[in-house]
Protein backbone atom coordinates (compact mmCIF):
# COMPACT_ATOMS: atom_id res chain seq x y z
CA UNK A 1 0.00 0.00 0.00
CA UNK A 2 2.84 2.36 0.86
CA UNK A 3 4.54 1.73 -2.50
CA UNK A 4 1.27 2.25 -4.40
CA UNK A 5 0.62 5.52 -2.57
CA UNK A 6 4.16 6.68 -3.31
CA UNK A 7 3.75 5.87 -7.01
CA UNK A 8 0.48 7.80 -7.16
CA UNK A 9 2.07 10.78 -5.43
CA UNK A 10 4.96 10.70 -7.93
CA UNK A 11 2.55 10.53 -10.88
CA UNK A 12 0.67 13.57 -9.56
CA UNK A 13 3.98 15.37 -8.95
CA UNK A 14 5.10 14.66 -12.52
CA UNK A 15 1.78 15.88 -13.96
CA UNK A 16 2.02 19.08 -11.94
CA UNK A 17 5.56 19.77 -13.19
CA UNK A 18 4.57 19.06 -16.82
CA UNK A 19 1.84 21.70 -16.51
CA UNK A 20 3.42 24.21 -14.14
CA UNK A 21 7.00 24.53 -15.40
CA UNK A 22 6.06 25.54 -18.98
CA UNK A 23 3.61 28.16 -17.65
CA UNK A 24 6.24 29.55 -15.26
CA UNK A 25 9.17 29.46 -17.69
CA UNK A 26 7.67 30.32 -21.09
CA UNK A 27 4.10 31.43 -20.41
CA UNK A 28 4.87 35.04 -21.29
CA UNK A 29 3.62 38.27 -19.71
CA UNK A 30 0.00 38.10 -20.82
CA UNK A 31 -2.53 38.38 -18.00
CA UNK A 32 -3.26 34.70 -17.25
CA UNK A 33 0.28 33.21 -17.20
CA UNK A 34 1.66 36.32 -15.51
CA UNK A 35 -0.85 36.08 -12.65
CA UNK A 36 -0.30 32.33 -12.34
CA UNK A 37 3.49 32.55 -12.29
CA UNK A 38 4.16 33.45 -8.66
CA UNK A 39 1.51 31.11 -7.16
CA UNK A 40 2.88 28.24 -9.25
CA UNK A 41 6.44 29.03 -8.15
CA UNK A 42 5.47 28.88 -4.49
CA UNK A 43 3.35 25.77 -5.08
CA UNK A 44 6.34 24.06 -6.67
CA UNK A 45 8.46 24.71 -3.61
CA UNK A 46 5.75 23.55 -1.21
CA UNK A 47 4.98 20.40 -3.18
CA UNK A 48 8.65 19.51 -3.38
CA UNK A 49 8.86 19.62 0.42
CA UNK A 50 5.78 17.41 0.58
CA UNK A 51 7.31 14.93 -1.87
CA UNK A 52 10.60 15.01 0.04
CA UNK A 53 8.80 13.94 3.21
CA UNK A 54 6.49 11.32 1.68
CA UNK A 55 8.62 9.84 -1.12
CA UNK A 56 12.19 8.68 -1.69
CA UNK A 57 13.52 11.99 -3.05
CA UNK A 58 17.10 12.57 -1.89
CA UNK A 59 19.12 15.74 -1.51
CA UNK A 60 22.45 14.96 -3.15
CA UNK A 61 24.96 17.69 -2.42
CA UNK A 62 27.89 18.41 -4.71
CA UNK A 63 29.83 21.51 -5.75
CA UNK A 64 26.81 22.91 -7.62
CA UNK A 65 24.11 22.35 -5.02
CA UNK A 66 26.39 23.25 -2.10
CA UNK A 67 27.35 26.60 -3.64
CA UNK A 68 23.66 27.30 -4.34
CA UNK A 69 22.85 26.51 -0.69
CA UNK A 70 25.61 28.84 0.53
CA UNK A 71 24.24 31.58 -1.74
CA UNK A 72 20.77 31.16 -0.25
CA UNK A 73 22.21 31.21 3.26
CA UNK A 74 24.08 34.44 2.50
CA UNK A 75 20.96 36.10 1.07
CA UNK A 76 19.02 35.04 4.17
CA UNK A 77 21.67 36.60 6.44
CA UNK A 78 21.67 39.80 4.36
CA UNK A 79 18.01 40.28 5.26
CA UNK A 80 19.16 41.76 8.57
CA UNK A 81 21.01 44.66 6.92
CA UNK A 82 19.46 44.88 3.45
CA UNK A 83 18.73 48.32 2.04
CA UNK A 84 15.40 46.93 0.80
CA UNK A 85 14.38 44.06 3.05
CA UNK A 86 11.05 43.45 1.33
CA UNK A 87 12.62 42.90 -2.09
CA UNK A 88 15.42 40.79 -0.63
CA UNK A 89 12.82 38.55 1.02
CA UNK A 90 10.87 38.24 -2.25
CA UNK A 91 14.01 37.18 -4.13
CA UNK A 92 15.01 34.81 -1.34
CA UNK A 93 11.65 33.03 -1.58
CA UNK A 94 12.02 32.83 -5.36
CA UNK A 95 15.50 31.34 -5.13
CA UNK A 96 14.51 28.92 -2.38
CA UNK A 97 11.69 27.57 -4.57
CA UNK A 98 14.02 27.42 -7.58
CA UNK A 99 16.62 25.65 -5.43
CA UNK A 100 14.29 22.65 -5.09
CA UNK A 101 14.53 22.13 -8.86
CA UNK A 102 18.18 21.16 -8.45
CA UNK A 103 17.02 17.94 -6.80
CA UNK A 104 14.44 16.85 -9.37
CA UNK A 105 14.83 13.13 -9.92
CA UNK A 106 12.52 12.67 -12.89
CA UNK A 107 12.59 10.00 -15.60
CA UNK A 108 14.13 11.14 -18.87
CA UNK A 109 10.75 10.84 -20.60
CA UNK A 110 9.19 13.23 -18.04
CA UNK A 111 11.87 15.84 -18.69
CA UNK A 112 11.26 15.37 -22.42
CA UNK A 113 7.50 15.85 -21.95
CA UNK A 114 8.10 19.12 -20.11
CA UNK A 115 10.33 20.34 -22.95
CA UNK A 116 7.72 19.26 -25.50
CA UNK A 117 5.04 21.35 -23.80
CA UNK A 118 7.47 24.27 -23.62
CA UNK A 119 8.23 23.90 -27.31
CA UNK A 120 4.56 24.07 -28.31
CA UNK A 121 4.10 27.27 -26.28
CA UNK A 122 7.27 28.79 -27.79
CA UNK A 123 6.06 27.96 -31.29
CA UNK A 124 2.62 29.50 -30.70
CA UNK A 125 4.25 32.70 -29.46
CA UNK A 126 6.62 32.73 -32.47
CA UNK A 127 3.65 32.52 -34.86
CA UNK A 128 1.86 35.27 -32.94
CA UNK A 129 4.89 37.57 -33.33
CA UNK A 130 5.06 37.02 -37.08
CA UNK A 131 1.31 37.59 -37.31
CA UNK A 132 1.74 40.86 -35.39
CA UNK A 133 4.24 42.04 -37.99
CA UNK A 134 1.95 41.15 -40.89
CA UNK A 135 -1.33 42.47 -39.48
CA UNK A 136 -1.43 46.05 -38.23
CA UNK A 137 -2.07 46.34 -34.48
CA UNK A 138 -3.02 42.66 -34.50
CA UNK A 139 -2.74 41.90 -30.78
CA UNK A 140 -4.85 44.81 -29.54
CA UNK A 141 -7.35 44.51 -32.35
CA UNK A 142 -7.97 40.76 -32.49
CA UNK A 143 -6.31 39.17 -29.44
CA UNK A 144 -6.97 41.65 -26.66
CA UNK A 145 -8.68 38.89 -24.70
CA UNK A 146 -5.23 37.25 -24.42
CA UNK A 147 -2.74 40.11 -24.09
CA UNK A 148 -4.92 42.57 -22.16
CA UNK A 149 -8.28 41.09 -21.10
CA UNK A 150 -8.82 43.77 -18.43
CA UNK A 151 -8.11 46.57 -20.92
CA UNK A 152 -5.46 48.07 -18.66
CA UNK A 153 -4.30 51.44 -20.13
CA UNK A 154 -0.63 50.86 -19.19
CA UNK A 155 -0.59 47.54 -21.08
CA UNK A 156 -2.15 49.14 -24.17
CA UNK A 157 0.42 51.93 -23.96
CA UNK A 158 3.30 49.45 -23.61
CA UNK A 159 2.24 47.43 -26.66
CA UNK A 160 1.65 50.59 -28.72
CA UNK A 161 5.08 51.94 -27.75
CA UNK A 162 6.77 48.70 -28.83
CA UNK A 163 4.95 48.80 -32.18
CA UNK A 164 6.07 52.39 -32.74
CA UNK A 165 9.67 51.20 -32.26
CA UNK A 166 9.20 48.40 -34.81
CA UNK A 167 9.30 45.67 -32.16
CA UNK A 168 6.79 42.82 -31.81
CA UNK A 169 6.08 40.52 -28.89
CA UNK A 170 2.85 38.71 -29.86
CA UNK A 171 1.17 36.75 -27.07
CA UNK A 172 4.27 37.20 -24.87
CA UNK A 173 3.19 40.88 -24.53
CA UNK A 174 6.69 42.23 -23.96
CA UNK A 175 9.60 42.11 -26.40
CA UNK A 176 12.32 40.98 -23.95
CA UNK A 177 10.00 38.28 -22.64
CA UNK A 178 9.23 37.21 -26.20
CA UNK A 179 12.91 37.07 -27.22
CA UNK A 180 13.75 34.97 -24.16
CA UNK A 181 10.89 32.53 -24.90
CA UNK A 182 12.02 32.21 -28.53
CA UNK A 183 15.51 31.36 -27.29
CA UNK A 184 14.03 28.51 -25.26
CA UNK A 185 12.43 27.21 -28.47
CA UNK A 186 15.74 27.52 -30.31
CA UNK A 187 17.45 25.74 -27.39
CA UNK A 188 15.16 22.73 -27.82
CA UNK A 189 15.79 22.52 -31.58
CA UNK A 190 19.55 23.01 -31.18
CA UNK A 191 19.52 20.26 -28.55
CA UNK A 192 17.74 17.92 -30.95
CA UNK A 193 20.23 18.64 -33.72
CA UNK A 194 23.42 18.35 -31.67
CA UNK A 195 22.24 15.21 -29.87
CA UNK A 196 21.23 13.31 -33.00
CA UNK A 197 23.16 15.12 -35.77
CA UNK A 198 20.04 15.94 -37.79
CA UNK A 199 16.76 17.81 -37.86
CA UNK A 200 13.50 16.83 -39.52
CA UNK A 201 12.14 19.02 -42.31
CA UNK A 202 9.42 20.48 -40.10
CA UNK A 203 11.99 21.19 -37.36
CA UNK A 204 14.12 23.14 -39.85
CA UNK A 205 11.02 25.17 -40.73
CA UNK A 206 10.31 25.78 -37.04
CA UNK A 207 13.89 26.94 -36.51
CA UNK A 208 13.53 29.47 -39.34
CA UNK A 209 10.28 30.68 -37.81
CA UNK A 210 11.98 31.16 -34.44
CA UNK A 211 14.79 33.18 -36.02
CA UNK A 212 12.38 35.39 -37.96
CA UNK A 213 10.29 36.02 -34.85
CA UNK A 214 13.42 36.68 -32.80
CA UNK A 215 14.58 39.34 -35.25
CA UNK A 216 11.14 40.95 -35.11
CA UNK A 217 11.50 41.47 -31.35
CA UNK A 218 14.51 43.72 -31.98
CA UNK A 219 16.43 42.36 -28.96
CA UNK A 220 20.12 42.38 -29.87
CA UNK A 221 21.71 40.44 -27.03
CA UNK A 222 19.12 37.67 -27.12
CA UNK A 223 19.64 37.39 -30.89
CA UNK A 224 23.42 37.11 -30.46
CA UNK A 225 22.94 34.33 -27.91
CA UNK A 226 21.72 31.96 -30.64
CA UNK A 227 24.94 32.49 -32.59
CA UNK A 228 27.12 32.13 -29.49
CA UNK A 229 25.41 28.88 -28.46
CA UNK A 230 25.64 27.41 -31.95
CA UNK A 231 29.37 28.16 -32.11
CA UNK A 232 30.01 26.66 -28.67
CA UNK A 233 27.90 23.60 -29.44
CA UNK A 234 29.95 23.00 -32.58
CA UNK A 235 33.05 22.93 -30.39
CA UNK A 236 31.80 20.61 -27.63
CA UNK A 237 29.67 18.26 -29.74
CA UNK A 238 30.75 15.36 -31.96
CA UNK A 239 28.61 16.26 -34.95
CA UNK A 240 30.47 15.10 -38.07
CA UNK A 241 31.75 17.55 -40.72
CA UNK A 242 31.43 20.52 -38.39
CA UNK A 243 33.02 23.05 -40.73
CA UNK A 244 30.88 21.94 -43.68
CA UNK A 245 27.70 21.93 -41.60
CA UNK A 246 28.43 25.38 -40.16
CA UNK A 247 29.24 26.79 -43.61
CA UNK A 248 26.04 25.37 -45.12
CA UNK A 249 23.86 26.66 -42.30
CA UNK A 250 25.52 30.10 -42.49
CA UNK A 251 25.02 30.38 -46.25
CA UNK A 252 21.42 29.20 -46.07
CA UNK A 253 20.71 31.60 -43.21
CA UNK A 254 22.26 34.57 -45.02
CA UNK A 255 20.37 33.76 -48.20
CA UNK A 256 17.10 33.39 -46.34
CA UNK A 257 17.75 36.61 -44.44
CA UNK A 258 18.40 38.54 -47.66
CA UNK A 259 15.13 37.32 -49.17
CA UNK A 260 13.28 37.96 -45.95
CA UNK A 261 14.46 41.57 -45.63
CA UNK A 262 13.34 42.17 -49.23
CA UNK A 263 9.78 41.02 -48.56
CA UNK A 264 9.45 41.85 -44.84
CA UNK A 265 11.47 45.06 -44.25
CA UNK A 266 10.47 45.12 -40.56
CA UNK A 267 12.94 42.27 -39.94
CA UNK A 268 15.78 44.70 -40.67
CA UNK A 269 14.96 46.62 -37.49
CA UNK A 270 17.29 44.54 -35.34
CA UNK A 271 20.21 45.25 -37.71
CA UNK A 272 19.38 48.96 -37.68
CA UNK A 273 19.76 48.86 -33.91
CA UNK A 274 23.20 47.23 -34.31
CA UNK A 275 24.22 49.97 -36.75
CA UNK A 276 23.03 52.77 -34.45
CA UNK A 277 26.44 53.82 -33.09
CA UNK A 278 25.09 56.14 -30.39
CA UNK A 279 22.72 53.45 -29.13
CA UNK A 280 25.50 50.87 -29.16
CA UNK A 281 27.91 53.12 -27.23
CA UNK A 282 25.40 53.71 -24.44
CA UNK A 283 23.79 50.24 -24.79
CA UNK A 284 20.32 51.75 -24.87
CA UNK A 285 21.15 54.34 -22.13
CA UNK A 286 22.30 51.64 -19.73
CA UNK A 287 25.36 53.78 -18.95
CA UNK A 288 23.19 55.96 -16.71
CA UNK A 289 22.05 52.92 -14.73
CA UNK A 290 25.55 51.52 -14.53
CA UNK A 291 26.91 54.73 -12.98
CA UNK A 292 24.66 54.07 -9.98
CA UNK A 293 25.75 50.42 -9.95
CA UNK A 294 29.37 51.56 -9.67
CA UNK A 295 28.37 53.90 -6.84
CA UNK A 296 26.67 51.05 -4.96
CA UNK A 297 29.68 48.77 -5.50
CA UNK A 298 32.10 51.41 -4.20
CA UNK A 299 30.07 51.78 -1.00
CA UNK A 300 28.95 48.18 -0.41
CA UNK A 301 31.60 45.95 -1.97
CA UNK A 302 32.30 43.91 1.18
CA UNK A 303 28.89 42.53 2.15
CA UNK A 304 26.59 44.17 -0.40
CA UNK A 305 23.52 46.37 0.00
CA UNK A 306 21.13 43.40 0.01
CA UNK A 307 19.84 41.33 -2.90
CA UNK A 308 17.33 43.32 -4.97
CA UNK A 309 18.17 46.67 -3.35
CA UNK A 310 19.46 48.54 -6.41
CA UNK A 311 16.22 50.29 -7.39
CA UNK A 312 15.68 51.79 -3.94
CA UNK A 313 19.39 52.54 -3.50
CA UNK A 314 19.56 54.41 -6.83
CA UNK A 315 16.37 56.35 -6.05
CA UNK A 316 17.65 57.45 -2.65
CA UNK A 317 20.90 58.58 -4.28
CA UNK A 318 19.27 60.78 -6.88
CA UNK A 319 18.14 58.62 -9.82
CA UNK A 320 14.51 59.25 -10.77
CA UNK A 321 12.46 58.55 -13.89
CA UNK A 322 9.51 60.91 -14.18
CA UNK A 323 10.05 61.85 -10.52
CA UNK A 324 9.47 58.22 -9.59
CA UNK A 325 11.61 55.28 -8.50
CA UNK A 326 13.20 53.20 -11.26
CA UNK A 327 11.73 49.68 -11.06
CA UNK A 328 13.62 47.69 -13.68
CA UNK A 329 17.02 46.96 -12.10
CA UNK A 330 20.48 47.81 -13.42
CA UNK A 331 20.55 45.91 -16.74
CA UNK A 332 23.82 44.25 -15.82
CA UNK A 333 23.24 41.39 -13.42
CA UNK A 334 26.96 40.94 -12.73
CA UNK A 335 27.50 44.49 -11.53
CA UNK A 336 24.20 44.56 -9.68
CA UNK A 337 24.85 41.25 -7.94
CA UNK A 338 28.31 42.46 -6.90
CA UNK A 339 26.83 45.63 -5.41
CA UNK A 340 23.99 43.77 -3.68
CA UNK A 341 25.79 40.62 -2.52
CA UNK A 342 29.29 41.96 -2.01
CA UNK A 343 32.41 39.99 -2.71
CA UNK A 344 31.36 36.97 -0.59
CA UNK A 345 27.86 36.47 -1.97
CA UNK A 346 29.04 37.15 -5.52
CA UNK A 347 31.69 34.45 -5.12
CA UNK A 348 29.02 31.90 -4.16
CA UNK A 349 26.87 32.95 -7.14
CA UNK A 350 29.79 32.81 -9.58
CA UNK A 351 30.98 29.43 -8.32
CA UNK A 352 27.45 28.03 -8.66
CA UNK A 353 27.12 29.23 -12.27
CA UNK A 354 30.62 28.19 -13.38
CA UNK A 355 30.59 24.78 -11.69
CA UNK A 356 27.22 23.95 -13.29
CA UNK A 357 28.54 25.02 -16.69
CA UNK A 358 31.74 22.98 -16.38
CA UNK A 359 29.88 19.88 -15.17
CA UNK A 360 27.43 20.18 -18.09
CA UNK A 361 30.25 20.22 -20.65
CA UNK A 362 31.98 17.28 -18.97
CA UNK A 363 28.78 15.24 -19.08
CA UNK A 364 28.28 16.03 -22.77
CA UNK A 365 31.78 14.71 -23.45
CA UNK A 366 31.22 11.67 -21.25
CA UNK A 367 27.77 10.69 -22.60
CA UNK A 368 28.45 11.40 -26.27
CA UNK A 369 26.75 8.16 -27.35
CA UNK A 370 23.60 8.56 -25.21
CA UNK A 371 21.24 10.50 -27.50
CA UNK A 372 18.43 10.94 -24.96
CA UNK A 373 20.74 12.31 -22.28
CA UNK A 374 22.59 14.49 -24.78
CA UNK A 375 19.30 16.10 -25.85
CA UNK A 376 18.58 17.17 -22.28
CA UNK A 377 22.19 18.20 -21.62
CA UNK A 378 22.43 20.44 -24.69
CA UNK A 379 19.16 22.10 -23.69
CA UNK A 380 20.56 22.64 -20.19
CA UNK A 381 23.81 24.06 -21.56
CA UNK A 382 21.98 26.47 -23.89
CA UNK A 383 19.84 27.87 -21.07
CA UNK A 384 22.91 28.32 -18.85
CA UNK A 385 24.83 30.13 -21.60
CA UNK A 386 21.79 32.25 -22.43
CA UNK A 387 21.47 33.46 -18.86
CA UNK A 388 25.18 34.13 -18.43
CA UNK A 389 25.43 36.12 -21.68
CA UNK A 390 22.16 38.00 -21.21
CA UNK A 391 23.26 38.97 -17.69
CA UNK A 392 25.75 41.41 -19.27
CA UNK A 393 22.98 43.72 -20.51
CA UNK A 394 19.79 42.38 -18.90
CA UNK A 395 18.22 41.35 -15.60
CA UNK A 396 17.91 37.55 -15.78
CA UNK A 397 18.93 37.06 -12.14
CA UNK A 398 15.91 39.14 -11.12
CA UNK A 399 13.35 37.70 -13.55
CA UNK A 400 11.24 34.96 -11.99
CA UNK A 401 10.75 33.00 -15.19
CA UNK A 402 14.45 33.11 -16.16
CA UNK A 403 15.68 32.16 -12.70
CA UNK A 404 13.27 29.23 -12.60
CA UNK A 405 14.22 28.10 -16.11
CA UNK A 406 17.93 28.38 -15.21
CA UNK A 407 17.61 26.25 -12.08
CA UNK A 408 15.38 23.79 -13.92
CA UNK A 409 17.99 23.42 -16.66
CA UNK A 410 20.73 22.85 -14.09
CA UNK A 411 18.42 20.39 -12.30
CA UNK A 412 18.12 18.40 -15.53
CA UNK A 413 21.89 18.21 -15.79
CA UNK A 414 22.29 17.18 -12.13
CA UNK A 415 19.65 14.46 -12.51
CA UNK A 416 21.61 12.96 -15.41
CA UNK A 417 24.85 13.38 -13.46
CA UNK A 418 23.42 11.52 -10.45
CA UNK A 419 22.17 8.67 -12.64
CA UNK A 420 25.58 8.24 -14.20
CA UNK A 421 27.57 8.47 -10.98
CA UNK A 422 28.64 5.31 -9.19
CA UNK A 423 26.49 5.09 -6.03
CA UNK A 424 28.21 4.30 -2.79
CA UNK A 425 26.82 2.22 0.08
CA UNK A 426 26.55 5.39 2.13
CA UNK A 427 24.57 7.24 -0.52
CA UNK A 428 22.13 4.34 -0.82
CA UNK A 429 21.35 4.41 2.87
CA UNK A 430 21.41 8.14 3.48
CA UNK A 431 18.56 10.53 2.80
CA UNK A 432 20.91 13.45 2.31
CA UNK A 433 24.02 12.57 0.33
CA UNK A 434 27.20 14.44 -0.37
CA UNK A 435 29.13 13.63 -3.52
Amino acid sequence: MKNKLELKLKDLWYIFLIVALPIICVGGASAVPLNLRLPLIYTTGILFLFMFVFSDIKLRFNSVTLSAFLLLAFIAISLFYSYNQKETLNLLLLYVCAFTLLFLDLPVRTFSKILSVMFVICLVIAFSIILSALVENCMLRYFKFIVNPLNTPSVNESITRELSMGAYSGFAREKAEAAYILNVGVAILFARYFSSGKLKKNEILFLIIFFIALMLTGKRTLFIICIVCFALFMIVSKVHSKVFTAACITLIALGALFVLVMFVPKVANIFNRFMDSENMETLGRRDMLWSYLYLMISKCWKFGAGFGSFNKYAYDHGMTVGNQEWLYNGHNSYLQAFGELGIIGSAFLLFFAVSALVLSIRLIKKLSSDTDSLYLLFFSLYIQIMLLVYAVTGNPLYSRQMVFCWFFAIGIMLSIHNRNSVPTLKSKRSLIDYE
